[in-house]
Protein backbone atom coordinates (compact mmCIF):
# COMPACT_ATOMS: atom_id res chain seq x y z
CA UNK A 1 0.00 0.00 0.00
CA UNK A 2 1.14 3.41 -0.55
CA UNK A 3 2.15 5.55 2.16
CA UNK A 4 0.01 8.51 0.72
CA UNK A 5 -2.75 6.67 1.06
CA UNK A 6 -1.53 5.37 4.60
CA UNK A 7 -1.10 8.95 5.56
CA UNK A 8 -5.09 9.94 4.75
CA UNK A 9 -6.08 7.74 6.83
CA UNK A 10 -4.00 8.79 9.42
CA UNK A 11 -5.62 12.02 8.97
CA UNK A 12 -9.08 10.93 9.27
CA UNK A 13 -8.34 10.39 13.47
CA UNK A 14 -7.77 8.15 15.78
CA UNK A 15 -10.64 5.94 15.74
CA UNK A 16 -11.05 6.12 12.06
CA UNK A 17 -7.28 4.72 11.98
CA UNK A 18 -7.18 2.19 14.83
CA UNK A 19 -10.71 0.40 12.96
CA UNK A 20 -8.93 1.11 9.23
CA UNK A 21 -5.37 -0.72 10.87
CA UNK A 22 -7.32 -4.32 11.85
CA UNK A 23 -8.60 -4.87 8.04
CA UNK A 24 -4.73 -4.66 7.10
CA UNK A 25 -1.99 -6.75 7.51
CA UNK A 26 1.17 -5.04 9.71
CA UNK A 27 3.74 -6.07 6.60
CA UNK A 28 1.45 -3.81 4.20
CA UNK A 29 1.51 -0.96 6.75
CA UNK A 30 5.43 0.10 5.99
CA UNK A 31 5.88 3.70 6.52
CA UNK A 32 9.58 3.88 6.46
CA UNK A 33 10.63 7.71 6.04
CA UNK A 34 7.36 9.30 6.12
CA UNK A 35 6.91 13.05 6.87
CA UNK A 36 4.39 14.21 9.31
CA UNK A 37 4.82 17.57 10.40
CA UNK A 38 2.42 19.27 12.76
CA UNK A 39 -0.52 16.69 12.68
CA UNK A 40 -2.97 15.69 15.16
CA UNK A 41 -2.05 11.90 16.17
CA UNK A 42 -3.14 11.27 19.77
CA UNK A 43 -4.24 7.61 20.19
CA UNK A 44 -3.11 6.61 17.37
CA UNK A 45 -2.00 3.15 17.43
CA UNK A 46 1.30 2.86 15.55
CA UNK A 47 2.16 -0.58 17.26
CA UNK A 48 5.08 -2.87 15.37
CA UNK A 49 5.11 -0.56 12.45
CA UNK A 50 8.12 0.37 10.85
CA UNK A 51 8.53 4.30 10.62
CA UNK A 52 12.60 3.86 10.22
CA UNK A 53 14.13 7.25 8.84
CA UNK A 54 10.80 8.83 9.34
CA UNK A 55 10.38 12.53 10.03
CA UNK A 56 7.04 13.57 13.12
CA UNK A 57 7.71 16.56 14.14
CA UNK A 58 5.76 19.08 15.92
CA UNK A 59 2.84 16.61 16.52
CA UNK A 60 0.50 16.12 19.39
CA UNK A 61 0.99 11.94 20.39
CA UNK A 62 -0.75 12.30 23.09
CA UNK A 63 -1.64 8.51 24.63
CA UNK A 64 -0.32 7.69 20.77
CA UNK A 65 1.01 3.62 20.78
CA UNK A 66 4.17 2.98 19.69
CA UNK A 67 4.87 -0.36 21.24
CA UNK A 68 7.51 -2.33 19.70
CA UNK A 69 7.85 0.22 16.74
CA UNK A 70 10.91 0.69 14.69
CA UNK A 71 12.00 4.37 14.56
CA UNK A 72 15.50 3.70 14.73
CA UNK A 73 17.06 6.90 13.10
CA UNK A 74 13.72 8.04 12.91
CA UNK A 75 13.31 12.70 13.75
CA UNK A 76 11.01 12.81 16.07
CA UNK A 77 11.81 16.49 17.46
CA UNK A 78 9.15 19.09 19.69
CA UNK A 79 6.64 16.45 19.68
CA UNK A 80 4.07 15.77 22.81
CA UNK A 81 4.22 12.09 24.03
CA UNK A 82 2.64 12.84 27.05
CA UNK A 83 1.05 9.39 28.25
CA UNK A 84 2.42 7.55 25.00
CA UNK A 85 3.52 4.21 25.25
CA UNK A 86 6.98 3.54 23.67
CA UNK A 87 7.72 0.36 25.35
CA UNK A 88 10.03 -1.65 23.55
CA UNK A 89 10.21 0.53 20.75
CA UNK A 90 13.77 0.53 18.85
CA UNK A 91 15.09 4.24 18.75
CA UNK A 92 18.43 3.55 17.70
CA UNK A 93 19.54 6.84 16.46
CA UNK A 94 16.44 8.90 16.83
CA UNK A 95 15.90 12.30 17.77
CA UNK A 96 13.56 12.80 20.67
CA UNK A 97 15.06 16.70 21.18
CA UNK A 98 12.41 19.04 22.64
CA UNK A 99 9.65 17.16 23.16
CA UNK A 100 7.26 16.58 25.78
CA UNK A 101 7.48 13.00 27.73
CA UNK A 102 5.36 13.51 30.84
CA UNK A 103 4.64 10.00 31.80
CA UNK A 104 5.49 8.76 28.31
CA UNK A 105 6.18 4.84 29.37
CA UNK A 106 9.63 3.78 27.34
CA UNK A 107 9.92 0.78 29.37
CA UNK A 108 12.90 -1.67 27.75
CA UNK A 109 13.02 0.97 24.87
CA UNK A 110 16.19 0.61 22.95
CA UNK A 111 17.92 3.98 22.95
CA UNK A 112 21.49 3.55 21.45
CA UNK A 113 23.02 6.57 20.63
CA UNK A 114 19.05 8.70 20.23
CA UNK A 115 19.02 12.03 20.98
CA UNK A 116 16.51 13.88 24.17
CA UNK A 117 18.40 16.82 24.03
CA UNK A 118 16.41 19.99 25.72
CA UNK A 119 13.78 17.96 27.56
CA UNK A 120 12.22 18.63 30.88
CA UNK A 121 11.46 15.28 32.38
CA UNK A 122 10.72 17.38 35.40
CA UNK A 123 7.72 14.27 36.90
CA UNK A 124 8.62 11.63 34.63
CA UNK A 125 10.89 8.72 35.83
CA UNK A 126 13.38 7.86 33.80
CA UNK A 127 15.82 5.86 36.66
CA UNK A 128 14.59 2.78 34.06
CA UNK A 129 15.52 3.98 31.15
CA UNK A 130 18.34 2.97 28.95
CA UNK A 131 20.56 6.03 28.36
CA UNK A 132 24.05 4.53 27.52
CA UNK A 133 25.27 6.29 24.63
CA UNK A 134 22.48 8.95 24.58
CA UNK A 135 22.76 12.90 24.33
CA UNK A 136 20.33 14.83 27.18
CA UNK A 137 21.97 18.19 26.26
CA UNK A 138 19.97 20.55 28.06
CA UNK A 139 18.00 18.45 29.16
CA UNK A 140 16.13 19.03 32.55
CA UNK A 141 16.71 16.52 35.19
CA UNK A 142 16.09 18.05 38.46
CA UNK A 143 15.81 16.03 41.23
CA UNK A 144 15.83 12.95 39.65
CA UNK A 145 16.13 9.39 41.35
CA UNK A 146 18.77 8.33 39.44
CA UNK A 147 20.97 6.29 41.86
CA UNK A 148 23.20 3.40 40.07
CA UNK A 149 21.71 4.62 36.49
CA UNK A 150 24.19 4.13 33.16
CA UNK A 151 24.64 7.33 31.87
CA UNK A 152 28.16 6.33 30.54
CA UNK A 153 28.84 8.01 27.07
CA UNK A 154 26.49 10.17 27.24
CA UNK A 155 25.94 13.82 26.23
CA UNK A 156 24.89 15.80 29.65
CA UNK A 157 26.37 19.07 28.12
CA UNK A 158 24.21 22.20 30.02
CA UNK A 159 22.18 19.36 31.76
CA UNK A 160 20.26 20.31 34.91
CA UNK A 161 20.91 17.76 37.94
CA UNK A 162 19.95 20.42 40.29
CA UNK A 163 19.24 18.29 43.83
CA UNK A 164 19.30 14.78 41.67
CA UNK A 165 20.03 11.55 43.23
CA UNK A 166 23.11 10.53 41.23
CA UNK A 167 24.70 8.32 44.14
CA UNK A 168 26.45 5.35 42.13
CA UNK A 169 25.54 6.03 39.04
CA UNK A 170 27.93 5.34 35.85
CA UNK A 171 28.96 8.59 34.35
CA UNK A 172 31.71 7.40 32.38
CA UNK A 173 33.05 8.59 29.56
CA UNK A 174 30.42 11.75 30.10
CA UNK A 175 30.30 15.31 28.62
CA UNK A 176 29.25 17.05 31.69
CA UNK A 177 30.13 20.34 30.56
CA UNK A 178 28.47 22.93 31.85
CA UNK A 179 26.13 20.94 34.01
CA UNK A 180 24.05 22.14 37.32
CA UNK A 181 25.47 19.88 40.02
CA UNK A 182 23.96 22.16 42.87
CA UNK A 183 22.65 20.07 45.91
CA UNK A 184 23.17 16.81 43.33
CA UNK A 185 23.62 13.58 45.34
CA UNK A 186 27.33 12.58 43.69
CA UNK A 187 28.56 9.56 46.55
CA UNK A 188 30.35 6.72 44.95
CA UNK A 189 29.00 8.10 41.96
CA UNK A 190 31.54 6.94 38.70
CA UNK A 191 33.44 9.52 36.87
CA UNK A 192 35.98 7.60 34.90
CA UNK A 193 37.40 9.72 31.99
CA UNK A 194 34.56 11.86 32.33
CA UNK A 195 34.30 15.84 31.00
CA UNK A 196 33.79 18.02 34.09
CA UNK A 197 35.69 20.95 33.14
CA UNK A 198 35.06 24.15 34.50
CA UNK A 199 31.78 22.90 36.75
CA UNK A 200 30.61 23.77 39.85
CA UNK A 201 30.82 21.30 42.46
CA UNK A 202 31.34 24.20 45.26
CA UNK A 203 30.17 21.97 48.81
CA UNK A 204 29.31 18.87 47.30
CA UNK A 205 29.76 15.58 48.37
CA UNK A 206 31.57 13.38 46.27
CA UNK A 207 32.92 10.87 49.26
CA UNK A 208 33.91 7.63 47.52
CA UNK A 209 33.66 9.13 43.81
CA UNK A 210 35.59 7.35 41.09
CA UNK A 211 37.32 10.55 38.98
CA UNK A 212 40.09 7.70 37.48
CA UNK A 213 41.46 10.21 34.33
CA UNK A 214 38.29 12.57 34.51
CA UNK A 215 38.96 16.28 33.46
CA UNK A 216 38.31 18.61 36.38
CA UNK A 217 40.44 21.22 35.40
CA UNK A 218 38.87 24.58 35.81
CA UNK A 219 35.90 23.59 38.27
CA UNK A 220 35.07 25.10 41.79
CA UNK A 221 35.65 22.44 44.35
CA UNK A 222 35.79 24.87 47.03
CA UNK A 223 34.49 23.28 50.57
CA UNK A 224 34.04 19.85 48.58
CA UNK A 225 34.01 16.56 50.18
CA UNK A 226 36.29 14.25 48.56
CA UNK A 227 36.87 11.75 51.40
CA UNK A 228 37.97 8.40 49.84
CA UNK A 229 37.33 9.29 46.14
CA UNK A 230 39.92 7.92 43.43
CA UNK A 231 41.12 10.88 41.30
CA UNK A 232 44.23 8.57 39.37
CA UNK A 233 45.25 10.18 36.54
CA UNK A 234 42.41 12.95 37.01
CA UNK A 235 43.09 16.63 35.91
CA UNK A 236 43.26 19.58 38.77
CA UNK A 237 44.58 22.20 37.22
CA UNK A 238 43.28 25.55 37.85
CA UNK A 239 40.64 23.97 40.13
CA UNK A 240 39.58 26.09 43.25
CA UNK A 241 40.14 24.03 46.28
CA UNK A 242 39.83 26.07 49.27
CA UNK A 243 38.70 24.15 52.16
CA UNK A 244 38.64 20.44 50.19
CA UNK A 245 37.73 17.64 52.43
CA UNK A 246 40.67 14.67 50.82
CA UNK A 247 41.06 12.29 53.79
CA UNK A 248 41.74 9.09 51.76
CA UNK A 249 41.78 10.70 48.42
CA UNK A 250 43.73 8.96 46.00
CA UNK A 251 45.76 11.04 43.55
CA UNK A 252 48.49 8.61 41.75
CA UNK A 253 49.83 10.35 38.72
CA UNK A 254 46.99 13.45 38.88
CA UNK A 255 47.82 15.96 36.84
CA UNK A 256 47.91 19.82 38.47
CA UNK A 257 49.83 22.21 36.90
CA UNK A 258 48.45 25.17 39.30
CA UNK A 259 45.50 25.70 41.61
CA UNK A 260 43.82 27.92 43.99
CA UNK A 261 43.28 27.47 47.08
CA UNK A 262 42.37 31.21 48.92
CA UNK A 263 38.59 31.79 49.61
CA UNK A 264 38.48 33.81 46.30
CA UNK A 265 40.31 31.72 43.95
CA UNK A 266 42.88 33.83 42.98
CA UNK A 267 45.81 33.18 44.62
CA UNK A 268 47.50 31.12 41.94
CA UNK A 269 49.86 28.02 43.13
CA UNK A 270 52.13 26.34 40.53
CA UNK A 271 53.22 23.08 41.01
CA UNK A 272 56.25 21.09 39.10
CA UNK A 273 55.77 18.04 37.55
CA UNK A 274 54.84 15.15 40.42
CA UNK A 275 54.84 17.84 42.87
CA UNK A 276 51.25 17.84 44.02
CA UNK A 277 50.63 14.32 44.50
CA UNK A 278 54.08 14.55 46.60
CA UNK A 279 52.44 17.40 48.59
CA UNK A 280 48.69 16.21 48.88
CA UNK A 281 48.91 12.28 48.36
CA UNK A 282 47.91 10.13 51.31
CA UNK A 283 51.29 8.69 52.73
CA UNK A 284 52.35 5.65 50.58
CA UNK A 285 51.91 2.00 52.47
CA UNK A 286 53.61 -1.37 51.61
CA UNK A 287 52.50 -4.75 53.66
CA UNK A 288 54.15 -7.96 54.11
CA UNK A 289 52.40 -11.18 55.08
CA UNK A 290 54.18 -13.57 57.09
CA UNK A 291 52.92 -17.21 57.29
CA UNK A 292 51.89 -18.39 61.04
CA UNK A 293 54.00 -15.81 62.74
CA UNK A 294 56.61 -13.35 62.32
CA UNK A 295 60.17 -15.33 63.61
CA UNK A 296 62.66 -13.79 66.07
CA UNK A 297 65.15 -13.51 63.01
CA UNK A 298 62.40 -12.02 60.77
CA UNK A 299 62.06 -9.32 63.81
CA UNK A 300 65.21 -8.63 64.44
CA UNK A 301 66.50 -7.78 60.41
CA UNK A 302 63.20 -5.52 59.98
CA UNK A 303 65.87 -2.77 60.72
CA UNK A 304 68.27 -3.70 58.09
CA UNK A 305 65.34 -4.82 55.64
CA UNK A 306 63.93 -0.57 55.87
CA UNK A 307 67.51 0.43 55.26
CA UNK A 308 67.50 -1.67 52.64
CA UNK A 309 64.59 -0.37 50.52
CA UNK A 310 65.74 3.24 51.76
CA UNK A 311 69.05 2.75 49.80
CA UNK A 312 67.98 1.37 47.08
CA UNK A 313 65.26 4.29 46.54
CA UNK A 314 67.31 7.19 47.30
CA UNK A 315 65.69 10.16 49.33
CA UNK A 316 62.69 8.47 51.02
CA UNK A 317 62.03 8.24 54.28
CA UNK A 318 60.79 4.82 55.83
CA UNK A 319 58.92 4.05 58.94
CA UNK A 320 57.96 0.25 60.42
CA UNK A 321 54.02 0.85 61.15
CA UNK A 322 52.74 -1.81 62.62
CA UNK A 323 53.25 -5.74 63.22
CA UNK A 324 49.91 -7.12 63.96
CA UNK A 325 48.23 -10.99 64.20
CA UNK A 326 46.27 -11.51 60.91
CA UNK A 327 44.44 -14.55 60.39
CA UNK A 328 46.92 -16.99 59.04
CA UNK A 329 50.20 -15.24 60.30
CA UNK A 330 51.58 -11.92 60.65
CA UNK A 331 51.32 -8.27 59.43
CA UNK A 332 53.89 -6.38 58.44
CA UNK A 333 53.29 -2.57 57.15
CA UNK A 334 55.40 0.29 56.56
CA UNK A 335 54.46 3.39 55.85
CA UNK A 336 56.66 6.46 53.74
CA UNK A 337 57.12 9.83 55.42
CA UNK A 338 58.87 11.65 52.73
CA UNK A 339 59.04 10.32 48.78
CA UNK A 340 62.57 12.62 47.74
CA UNK A 341 62.11 12.99 44.24
CA UNK A 342 60.02 9.66 43.21
CA UNK A 343 57.05 9.59 41.54
CA UNK A 344 54.76 8.34 44.20
CA UNK A 345 52.71 5.92 42.24
CA UNK A 346 55.54 4.40 40.96
CA UNK A 347 57.72 4.22 44.06
CA UNK A 348 54.93 2.43 45.66
CA UNK A 349 54.91 -0.22 43.06
CA UNK A 350 58.67 -0.19 43.22
CA UNK A 351 58.74 -0.35 46.99
CA UNK A 352 56.24 -3.27 47.11
CA UNK A 353 57.87 -5.27 44.44
CA UNK A 354 61.54 -5.07 46.10
CA UNK A 355 60.16 -5.90 49.37
CA UNK A 356 58.25 -8.73 48.46
CA UNK A 357 61.53 -10.24 46.41
CA UNK A 358 63.56 -9.54 49.75
CA UNK A 359 61.02 -10.99 51.73
CA UNK A 360 61.43 -14.25 49.92
CA UNK A 361 64.91 -14.49 51.13
CA UNK A 362 64.02 -13.79 54.28
CA UNK A 363 61.34 -16.50 54.69
CA UNK A 364 64.07 -19.15 53.73
CA UNK A 365 65.98 -18.41 56.70
CA UNK A 366 62.90 -20.54 58.42
CA UNK A 367 64.33 -23.74 56.69
CA UNK A 368 67.76 -23.48 56.13
CA UNK A 369 69.45 -24.38 59.42
CA UNK A 370 72.80 -23.23 58.85
CA UNK A 371 72.22 -19.49 57.81
CA UNK A 372 69.80 -19.27 61.00
CA UNK A 373 72.10 -20.16 63.36
CA UNK A 374 74.82 -18.04 61.73
CA UNK A 375 72.14 -14.88 62.29
CA UNK A 376 70.90 -15.57 64.98
CA UNK A 377 74.92 -14.85 66.49
CA UNK A 378 75.61 -12.27 64.55
CA UNK A 379 71.96 -10.85 65.83
CA UNK A 380 73.55 -10.75 69.52
CA UNK A 381 76.56 -8.98 68.15
CA UNK A 382 74.99 -6.38 66.54
CA UNK A 383 75.66 -3.39 67.83
CA UNK A 384 79.50 -4.24 67.47
CA UNK A 385 79.25 -5.45 63.93
CA UNK A 386 76.17 -3.96 62.33
CA UNK A 387 75.26 -0.86 63.36
CA UNK A 388 78.03 1.15 61.88
CA UNK A 389 77.92 -0.32 58.86
CA UNK A 390 74.36 0.36 58.76
CA UNK A 391 75.19 4.36 59.68
CA UNK A 392 78.06 4.26 57.31
CA UNK A 393 75.72 3.10 54.21
CA UNK A 394 73.18 5.71 55.54
CA UNK A 395 75.30 8.16 55.38
CA UNK A 396 76.58 7.30 51.55
CA UNK A 397 73.15 7.74 50.18
CA UNK A 398 71.97 10.85 51.94
CA UNK A 399 74.25 12.41 49.13
CA UNK A 400 71.30 14.44 46.24
CA UNK A 401 68.63 13.43 48.48
CA UNK A 402 65.83 16.12 47.35
CA UNK A 403 63.02 17.08 50.25
CA UNK A 404 59.98 19.51 50.24
CA UNK A 405 61.27 21.56 53.18
CA UNK A 406 60.40 25.05 54.91
CA UNK A 407 64.40 27.04 54.98
CA UNK A 408 64.55 29.58 57.98
CA UNK A 409 67.31 32.08 57.90
CA UNK A 410 68.39 34.30 60.75
CA UNK A 411 70.93 36.79 60.89
CA UNK A 412 72.01 39.33 63.97
CA UNK A 413 72.43 42.84 63.19
CA UNK A 414 75.52 44.92 64.68
CA UNK A 415 77.59 41.79 64.95
CA UNK A 416 80.23 43.00 63.30
CA UNK A 417 80.95 46.17 65.88
CA UNK A 418 80.51 44.01 69.09
CA UNK A 419 83.83 44.70 70.94
CA UNK A 420 85.86 41.60 71.96
CA UNK A 421 85.34 41.77 75.12
CA UNK A 422 81.42 41.45 74.75
CA UNK A 423 81.24 39.01 71.33
CA UNK A 424 81.56 35.30 73.24
CA UNK A 425 79.31 36.43 75.87
CA UNK A 426 76.50 37.89 73.45
CA UNK A 427 77.30 34.79 71.32
CA UNK A 428 76.87 32.36 74.39
CA UNK A 429 73.84 34.29 75.22
CA UNK A 430 72.62 33.64 71.38
CA UNK A 431 73.12 30.25 71.15
CA UNK A 432 71.60 29.40 74.57
CA UNK A 433 68.45 30.92 74.12
CA UNK A 434 68.37 29.30 70.33
CA UNK A 435 68.90 25.70 71.16
CA UNK A 436 65.79 25.40 73.63
CA UNK A 437 63.47 26.95 70.56
CA UNK A 438 64.82 24.79 67.79
CA UNK A 439 64.29 21.18 70.08
CA UNK A 440 60.44 22.75 71.10
CA UNK A 441 60.14 23.21 67.09
CA UNK A 442 62.06 20.17 65.82
CA UNK A 443 64.10 21.75 63.94
CA UNK A 444 66.32 19.80 61.26
CA UNK A 445 69.84 20.48 59.68
CA UNK A 446 70.81 23.39 62.14
CA UNK A 447 73.36 25.48 60.86
CA UNK A 448 75.03 28.04 63.02
CA UNK A 449 77.58 30.20 61.65
CA UNK A 450 78.87 32.73 63.67
CA UNK A 451 75.70 35.17 64.12
CA UNK A 452 73.83 33.54 61.80
CA UNK A 453 71.41 30.70 61.72
CA UNK A 454 69.93 28.67 59.57
CA UNK A 455 67.29 25.38 59.77
CA UNK A 456 64.51 23.58 58.50
CA UNK A 457 61.47 21.89 59.08
CA UNK A 458 58.97 19.37 58.04
CA UNK A 459 55.80 22.20 57.53
CA UNK A 460 55.19 25.66 57.19
CA UNK A 461 53.37 26.00 60.27
CA UNK A 462 56.22 24.81 62.86
CA UNK A 463 58.77 26.86 60.67
CA UNK A 464 57.38 30.22 60.98
CA UNK A 465 55.78 29.48 65.14
CA UNK A 466 59.97 28.81 65.65
CA UNK A 467 60.88 32.27 63.78
CA UNK A 468 58.18 34.36 65.28
CA UNK A 469 59.52 32.70 68.98
CA UNK A 470 63.41 33.46 68.30
CA UNK A 471 61.77 36.77 66.81
CA UNK A 472 60.27 37.48 70.75
CA UNK A 473 62.90 35.81 72.61
CA UNK A 474 66.12 37.15 71.13
CA UNK A 475 64.34 40.77 70.98
CA UNK A 476 63.32 40.73 74.53
CA UNK A 477 67.18 39.97 75.74
CA UNK A 478 68.58 42.96 73.32
CA UNK A 479 69.53 41.60 70.45
CA UNK A 480 68.72 42.81 66.99
CA UNK A 481 67.77 40.33 64.55
CA UNK A 482 66.16 39.83 60.90
CA UNK A 483 64.65 36.55 59.70
CA UNK A 484 63.67 35.02 56.22
CA UNK A 485 61.28 32.02 55.75
CA UNK A 486 61.00 29.98 52.37
CA UNK A 487 59.08 26.85 51.00
CA UNK A 488 60.66 24.63 48.82
CA UNK A 489 62.85 22.00 47.31
CA UNK A 490 65.86 21.39 49.05
CA UNK A 491 69.10 18.97 47.75
CA UNK A 492 70.72 17.59 50.94
CA UNK A 493 74.31 16.97 50.07
CA UNK A 494 77.42 16.19 51.75
CA UNK A 495 80.00 18.54 52.75
CA UNK A 496 83.55 17.17 52.04
CA UNK A 497 84.56 19.82 54.46
CA UNK A 498 82.70 19.31 57.31
CA UNK A 499 82.22 16.05 56.95
CA UNK A 500 78.52 16.70 57.81
CA UNK A 501 75.00 17.27 55.57
CA UNK A 502 74.20 20.67 53.87
CA UNK A 503 71.61 21.76 52.18
CA UNK A 504 71.38 23.24 48.83
CA UNK A 505 68.28 24.58 46.49
CA UNK A 506 66.09 27.75 45.38
CA UNK A 507 64.47 27.64 48.77
CA UNK A 508 67.53 28.12 50.72
CA UNK A 509 69.24 31.27 48.64
CA UNK A 510 65.53 32.59 48.59
CA UNK A 511 65.09 32.25 52.34
CA UNK A 512 68.37 34.34 52.52
CA UNK A 513 66.85 36.88 50.46
CA UNK A 514 64.14 37.09 52.41
CA UNK A 515 65.97 37.65 55.64
CA UNK A 516 68.74 40.63 53.73
CA UNK A 517 65.90 42.53 52.56
CA UNK A 518 64.01 42.27 55.94
CA UNK A 519 64.10 45.21 58.61
CA UNK A 520 65.63 44.53 61.69
CA UNK A 521 62.98 42.86 64.32
CA UNK A 522 61.31 41.42 60.92
CA UNK A 523 59.79 37.80 59.50
CA UNK A 524 59.46 38.21 55.81
CA UNK A 525 57.97 35.17 54.20
CA UNK A 526 57.16 33.86 50.53
CA UNK A 527 54.03 33.55 49.05
CA UNK A 528 54.29 29.86 49.41
CA UNK A 529 54.82 29.97 52.43
CA UNK A 530 51.95 32.09 53.51
CA UNK A 531 49.93 29.41 51.55
CA UNK A 532 50.89 26.24 53.03
CA UNK A 533 50.11 27.88 56.90
CA UNK A 534 47.75 25.31 58.52
CA UNK A 535 47.09 27.53 61.17
CA UNK A 536 46.69 31.15 59.76
CA UNK A 537 45.02 32.02 62.66
CA UNK A 538 48.19 31.79 64.57
CA UNK A 539 49.59 34.29 62.31
CA UNK A 540 49.03 38.00 60.80
CA UNK A 541 50.52 38.61 57.07
CA UNK A 542 51.07 41.81 55.74
CA UNK A 543 52.02 42.32 52.30
CA UNK A 544 55.15 44.17 51.04
CA UNK A 545 57.26 44.75 48.19
CA UNK A 546 61.22 44.82 48.99
CA UNK A 547 64.06 44.91 46.49
CA UNK A 548 66.02 42.15 46.34
CA UNK A 549 70.03 42.75 47.84
CA UNK A 550 71.44 39.90 45.39
CA UNK A 551 69.89 38.22 42.29
CA UNK A 552 68.38 35.25 42.08
CA UNK A 553 66.93 33.40 39.24
CA UNK A 554 65.97 35.55 36.91
CA UNK A 555 65.37 38.09 39.09
CA UNK A 556 68.20 40.92 39.50
CA UNK A 557 69.66 42.70 42.18
CA UNK A 558 67.17 45.77 42.79
CA UNK A 559 64.62 43.87 41.71
CA UNK A 560 60.81 44.29 43.76
CA UNK A 561 59.57 41.46 45.16
CA UNK A 562 56.22 40.51 46.85
CA UNK A 563 55.82 39.06 49.96
CA UNK A 564 54.54 39.58 53.10
CA UNK A 565 55.91 40.21 56.54
CA UNK A 566 54.75 37.99 59.54
CA UNK A 567 53.57 38.87 63.10
CA UNK A 568 52.40 36.07 65.82
CA UNK A 569 49.23 36.72 66.87
CA UNK A 570 47.79 36.11 70.79
CA UNK A 571 46.85 32.33 69.95
CA UNK A 572 50.26 31.64 68.95
CA UNK A 573 51.83 33.40 72.15
CA UNK A 574 49.12 31.80 74.56
CA UNK A 575 50.20 28.47 72.59
CA UNK A 576 53.91 29.10 72.88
Amino acid sequence: MDKNSIIKELKKGADSWNEWRKRHIIGDLNLDGVELVGLDLDNIDFSKLSLNNAVIKNCSLKFADFISCELENAVLRDNDFTNAKLIAARLNNADLSGSILYKANLLTASTLNAKFENIDFKGHDISGLNLRNTSLAGSNLEGQKLSHIDLSHTDLENVNFKDADLSNAILSHANLTNANLQGAKLQGATFRSANLNGVDLYNTDMRSADFSSADLSYCDLREATLSNAILTKANLTGAKLWKINTHGWVISNIVCKYAFWDKPGKEKTAYRNHEFERIFAEPISIELSYPYRLTANELATLPIFVEHLEAVHWGIILRLKSISDVAGGALVKFVVEEVGIHNPSQLKTSLQNEASRIQVAQLALRTNTQLHLQLKEKVAAIREEFWPRLLELAADHEKDQVRNLTVVFMDLKGFSQWGDDELSEKLSLFRGLIKPILKKWTAGYPNMEGDSLRVTFKNVTAGLSCACMMLNVLTAAGFELRIGVELGEVAVVHNEVTEISDLEGVAVSMAARLEAAAQAGEVLVSHKVRHYADHKDLFSFIPKKVKLTKSIGDKKRGDAIDCFSVVATKALQNLS
